[in-house]
């Protein structure tokens, strides 16, 4: 198939490897200052396949981190120049046509993960913890999908270490083929799994929240993690697994929940009063929050009672999860004493809004802008710790 790379299309064949062949090469910066005592003779696969935590050599981390960038590199395109902001190699990229596979179908995944071992090496899988302190600070993940598998793997692929905790949620509206393949690749982890309710999402409806609740409630039975983070299957991270451990390590248990009282809409209450006095707060259902707060979104009975609430409501989940954050006097650890107006740094998400039309080289679909390569260079200098949101189409060149 025939893909023209636009300005105003998704590039599949770009955004998403650029981003991971980024993220996968800062990790050798951050690891540097840890690499100590060598083990000899130590080759790639014991590197990257093995639970064994011990130290690596540069030598061998360089190994591991440039392979894992091959996996999804797309050998005729130079995602340096994508990233550096280089002009002229963005527009020419602009007008290139791309010759790539129709992607990897569901079929294909049922059959490869029959064999995990082999999954993991062909699709890149980095099934070691890499280093003691990311072992020490396990993350759990909501991933609420419901198409496009290959786009599914490639983001548990690029988020995945085997001490963190993984809650997929398959709309029950999704094609049969996409879960049962979604299924099959969760059964090779043992820290992957598939919710045991699905339900059927609809926009501005309760629905949208309640799948966030049901990987909280599944996720908290595993006792070691420190932080929640909610993901979609249009997002892909822009820090590695280590960084984000660096960085919510430096919250020192704070959340990253996005709120806003200025642009709140009374009307979406319909003429229901918040209960408990609770002071209602605009924001996203994309949240970074630690256990604590997790802990009383799922057993607290104000948030049960405020949760009831919502249900009455339009668009609850962008005031669930925001409404708790800032309303200090409930007590929670992590959320914020002062005025969420006062608040403009979120790092949870990279978005770009209809509202700021000139930092979006791709298209606007529901007032989201859908990246681009020309975004590539904003992504790789964003604080922000996913992108949102990515392609809907898959890299090729990757056929299994």
């Amino acid at each position: 198939m025939h893909l023209i790379c636009s300005k105003n299309s998704i590039t599949k064949c770009l955004v998403a490897c650029c981003i991971v062949t980024l993220s996968l090469l800062c990790t050798y910066n951050w690891l540097m200052p840890l690499i100590k005592n060598p083990p000899r003779n130590a080759s790639f696969e014991e590197v990257l396949f093995t639970s064994d935590r011990r130290s690596w050599s540069r030598q061998h981390v360089t190994q591991l981190l440039q392979q894992s960038a091959n996996t999804v590199k797309v050998s005729s395109f130079d995602c340096s120049r994508l990233l550096n902001n280089d002009t002229e190699y963005l527009n020419q990229v602009a007008q290139t046509k791309v010759n790539t596979t129709s992607g990897i179908t569901d079929e294909s995944y049922l059959n490869i993960t029959t064999n995990c071992e082999h999954f993991y090496r062909r699709r890149g899988f980095i099934t070691s913890s890499l280093t003691s302190e990311e072992e020490e600070f396990p993350i759990a993940y909501a991933l609420i999908v419901y198409k496009d598998t290959e786009m599914v793997e490639r983001l548990l692929r690029a988020i995945y270490r085997p001490q963190n905790y993984y809650c997929i949620h398959v709309d029950a509206n999704s094609p049969r083929m996409f879960y049962l393949a979604v299924s099959a690749i969760a059964k090779c982890f043992t820290n992957v799994f598939l919710t045991t309710k699905r339900l059927s999402v609809k926009w501005g409806t309760f629905s949208v929240l309640e799948p966030e609740l049901v990987c909280m409630r599944e996720l908290f039975s595993y006792k070691k993690w420190k932080y929640f983070i909610n993901l979609t299957g249009q997002e892909f991270p822009l820090k590695t697994n280590y960084e984000l451990v660096k960085i919510l390590k430096s919250f020192n248990g704070a959340n990253s929940i996005n709120g806003t009282v200025k642009y709140a809409r009374p009307r979406r209450w319909r003429k229901k009063l918040p209960p408990l006095g609770l002071r209602v707060v605009k924001g996203s259902v994309h949240i970074v929050a630690n256990r604590d707060y997790v802990d009383f979104v799922l057993h607290n009975e104000t948030a049960q009672i405020f949760l009831y609430w919502t249900k009455g409501t339009e668009i609850p989940d962008e005031t669930f999860f925001s409404s708790l954050n800032y309303n200090p006097q409930l007590g929670l650890q992590g959320t914020y004493k002062g005025d969420p107006d006062d608040v403009h740094e979120f790092v949870a998400r990279y978005k770009i809004w209809d509202n700021t039309p000139e930092l979006c080289a791709g298209r606007f679909t529901r007032d989201i802008c859908i990246l681009s390569t020309g975004d590539l260079p904003r992504l790789a200098q964003a604080k922000e710790l996913f992108a949102n949101k990515t392609c809907h189409w898959l890299l090729g060149g990757e056929d299994l």
